[in-house]
C-alpha cells in the first residue's frame, strides 16, 4: 500500500466535509481554550498566531490512549520513534527538527537529560497530566535553547473547590497493569490535588530480528509515579503554590543472552511559584523550578553506568497592560550540572536569560513581538526574536505570518562523550519562515501551514558534526461535526533533507496524516482512527530503509453510572507488521519490533 495516497486519501476525506453546509456547531469548549505556551501568557487559542494542539483531560479519557507516547504519535506536525514497545527510549520529532530539539515544560518547568540532550517521555504516565499543550516551530525566543522544533507542555493535575476522589484500573495484552488512584480539593482559597499508581507490562520481544544484541525474550516495563500540588489565595488574585512530579521506571532491553539488561528511569521535578497583583493591569510571578533526572544503565551483571543531570531555574516575570496590548517582561536563571560514571570535560554550565514579549489586537489586526538574550557560560551571548502577524479577512477566514530565530547548545555527550563526543560542535542556529491560514465558520475548521526552518550547524551523527540541512513543511488540520459524528483529519508533507548531499534527515517520514471519527450512542462513545507514515532511513546515509505503514485503531467506552466508565481500546486491529526505528552499521542490523495487534480494557471512575 502507498502511504502517500493513504494519507492524502484521509485528508482530503475529512476536509471536504468541513466545508459541508450540513455540519453542526462543532465544540465551543474546544475553541475557547485558554493556553499559555504560545506566548507565556494566558490567550485563547482560537487567537493565537503560532501553531499550537491542545489536548484535554476530556480527549485523553475519550481516546482510551495507554501511554503518553501512543497520544502523541497522532498530532499534527509531530512524529515518534522508540526502541521498542512501552517504557523504550522514544524521540518526538516536530517539523522534522531532532528529538533533542523538542523543549518539555511540566508546569513551567523543564525536565530531561542534560546528557542525552532530550527528555524521556516514555516515562510520563497520562494518568497525571490534566492538559498539554503543543507548540509547533521554534520557540527560542520565548524559552531560549532547545526549542528549534517546539515545545511540549505538560499541565498537572489541580485542585478545585470541594472533593473529587477518582481512580481508573486497566489491563491488557502482554500482562499489561495499570492502576491509579487520587482525589483534588479545596475550599475557600486552598486547593490541593494528589495523584499516584502504578504501570507494568511484560512487553514484547524488541528486537526479534536483529543482527546483535537479540536474546529471545520480553522486555517488559514497569513505573511507578506520583504527582502533589497545593495552592493558597493570599489576596484577590495572588497565590502562593507547589508542585512536585516523580516518576520510577525500569526498562528491559535486549543486549546480550548473558544478561537481562535493564535501564533505571528515574525523574522528579519540584516547582514553587508566587503570584502578585502589584497594581491594576500588573502581575508579577516568581517561579523556582529544580528536576533531576537519573538513569542507570545495567548492561551486564557489573556495576551500572551513571548518568544524573540537575536543572535549576528561576524566573521573575511581569505581565503588565500596555499600549492596546499586554507587554511581559522576564528573567530567567537556568543551571545545568552532570554527574555520571563516565567522565566528562565539562559537568556545569549556566545561562542567564532576559526576555521581553508583546502581544495586540487592532481591529482585524494582531501582533506578536518576542525577543531574547541567553548568556550561556560555554557559548557566549546570543539573541533570538520572533515576529507574527494576524490578518481577519473576514468573519471566517485569518491570515497569519510569522519569522523566528531559535538555537541550541550541544548537549554534554555530544561534546564531551569518550571516543566519540565533538568539543568543536558549533551551536545550533534556526531560521524559521511560516506563513498560514484558518478558516473558521463556527460549525468547522480548517487550518493550512506551510513553513521552512533553516537549520545552520545541526548536529547530526555519532560522532557528532555540524550539517546544514533543509526544513520545510506543509500542515494541514481540519474537524467538523456531521450529524452525531465528530470528525477530524492531518496530514503533514515534509521535505528534511541535508544539503551537502542530499539525503533524507534520518527517522522522518516524508508523508504522515491520521483520520479520527468518534460519536456518541446512548451510554456509548465509539471512536476509530487511521494514522499514517511513509518511508523513513536510519542513517545520514540513507541506509536502514523502513517502509510505510497505516494503522487501524478503535475505541470505546460506555457510561454504565453517572461517575462510572468502562473503556476499551484496540490498537492496530489489522495487525500490521512495521518499523518505526533501526540502527544500522554496516554489518550489523538492528531492526526494532513495533506493537502488533494489542487491547486494553479499563474502568474509571470520574465524578464530574
Amino acid at each position: 500500500m502507498k502511504i502517500r495516497l493513504t494519507v492524502t486519501a484521509l485528508a482530503v476525506t475529512a476536509a471536504f466535509p468541513a466545508f459541508s453546509q450540513g455540519a453542526v456547531t462543532t465544540d465551543e469548549a474546544t475553541l475557547t481554550t485558554t493556553v499559555v505556551t504560545a506566548t507565556r501568557q494566558a490567550q485563547r487559542v482560537d487567537e493565537v498566531l503560532a501553531s499550537v494542539d491542545v489536548i484535554t483531560r476530556e480527549e485523553i479519557e475519550r481516546a482510551g490512549n495507554r501511554t503518553l507516547v501512543e497520544l502523541l504519535a497522532s498530532r499534527p506536525g509531530v512524529q515518534i520513534t522508540n526502541s521498542g514497545g512501552a517504557g523504550s527510549n522514544t524521540s518526538v520529532f516536530i517539523r522534522g527538527a531532532n528529538s533533542q530539539h523538542t523543549l518539555l515544560l511540566i508546569d513551567g518547568v523543564r525536565v530531561g537529560s542534560a546528557t542525552a540532550g532530550s527528555p524521556n517521555f516514555e516515562t510520563i504516565p497520562l494518568g497525571l497530566i490534566e492538559r498539554v499543550e503543543i507548540l509547533r516551530g521554534p520557540a527560542s525566543s520565548l524559552y531560549g535553547a532547545d526549542a528549534l522544533g517546539g515545545v511540549i507542555q505538560i499541565f498537572t493535575r489541580r485542585g478545585e473547590s470541594g472533593f473529587v476522589p477518582r481512580f481508573h484500573l486497566g489491563v491488557g495484552s502482554w500482562d499489561t497493569y495499570t492502576a491509579s488512584a487520587g482525589f483534588s480539593g479545596g475550599a475557600d482559597r486552598l486547593r490541593y490535588s494528589l495523584d499516584l499508581g502504578h504501570d507494568r507490562t511484560r512487553g514484547f520481544d524488541a528486537k526479534p530480528a536483529s543482527d546483535l544484541g537479540s536474546d529471545g525474550d520480553r522486555d517488559g516495563w514497569r513505573n511507578n509515579f506520583l504527582n502533589a500540588s497545593v495552592s493558597v489565595g493570599l489576596r484577590e488574585r495572588d497565590e502562593i503554590g507547589f508542585n512536585y512530579w516523580h516518576t520510577d521506571g525500569r526498562n528491559w532491553y535486549d543486549r546480550g543472552r548473558s544478561f537481562n539488561s535493564y535501564l533505571d528511569k528515574n525523574s522528579r521535578a519540584l516547582g514553587l511559584h508566587l503570584r502578585s497583583t502589584v497594581t491594576d493591569g500588573w502581575t508579577s510571578t516568581l517561579r523556582w523550578g529544580w528536576s533531576k533526572d537519573e538513569s542507570r544503565d545495567r548492561e551486564t551483571s557489573a556495576k551500572p553506568d551513571q548518568f544524573d543531570t540537575m536543572q535549576r531555574q528561576l524566573t521573575w516575570q511581569h505581565d503588565l497592560d500596555l499600549a492596546g496590548g499586554s507587554l511581559m517582561l522576564a528573567y530567567e536563571r537556568l543551571t545545568q550540572t552532570v554527574d555520571s560514571t563516565t567522565s566528562y570535560d565539562e559537568k556545569r554550565r549556566a545561562v542567564n536569560s532576559f526576555l521581553a514579549g508583546w502581544g495586540g489586537n487592532f481591529g482585524n489586526h494582531d501582533v506578536q513581538v518576542n525577543v531574547r538574550r541567553d548568556r550561556n557560560s560555554q557559548f557566549g551571548s546570543r539573541n533570538t526574536g520572533s515576529l507574527a502577524y494576524g490578518y481577519q479577512v473576514a468573519d471566517t477566514v485569518r491570515l497569519v505570518a510569522s519569522v523566528g530565530t531559535a538555537f541550541r547548545a550541544p548537549s554534554f555527550n555530544q561534546l564531551y562523550w569518550p571516543g566519540f563526543g565533538n568539543p568543536d560542535l558549533k551551536p545550533e542556529r534556526a531560521l524559521n519562515r511560516e506563513i498560514g491560514m484558518r478558516w473558521d465558520d463556527g460549525r468547522s475548521q480548517l487550518d493550512v501551514t506551510y513553513f521552512h526552518n533553516r537549520i545552520r550547524d545541526l548536529i547530526a551523527g555519532w560522532p557528532a558534526v555540524n550539517i546544514d540541512p533543509k526544513i520545510k513543511g506543509l500542515e494541514l488540520v481540519a474537524r467538523t461535526t456531521i450529524g452525531a459524528f465528530d470528525l477530524s483529519a492531518g496530514f503533514d508533507w515534509l521535505d528534511a533533507r541535508n544539503t551537502a548531499n542530499n539525503t533524507w534527515l534520518p527517522r522522518r517520514a516524508r508523508h504522515s496524516g491520521y483520520l479520527r471519527v468518534d460519536t456518541q450512542y446512548g451510554k456509548w462513545r465509539l471512536g476509530g482512527e487511521v494514522t499514517g507514515q511513509g518511508k523513513r532511513y536510519d542513517s545520514l546515509n540513507n541506509i536502514g530503509r523502513m517502509s510505510g505503514y497505516a494503522l487501524l485503531n478503535i475505541h470505546a467506552d460506555y457510561q454504565f453510572a453517572d461517575d462510572w466508565r468502562l473503556e476499551l481500546r484496540a490498537n492496530n486491529v489489522l495487525d500490521k507488521k512495521y518499523t518505526i526505528a533501526r540502527v544500522t552499521s554496516l554489518p550489523v542490523d538492528n531492526v526494532y519490533a513495533a506493537p502488533r495487534a494489542n487491547v486494553f480494557i479499563g474502568l474509571r471512575y470520574a465524578p464530574r
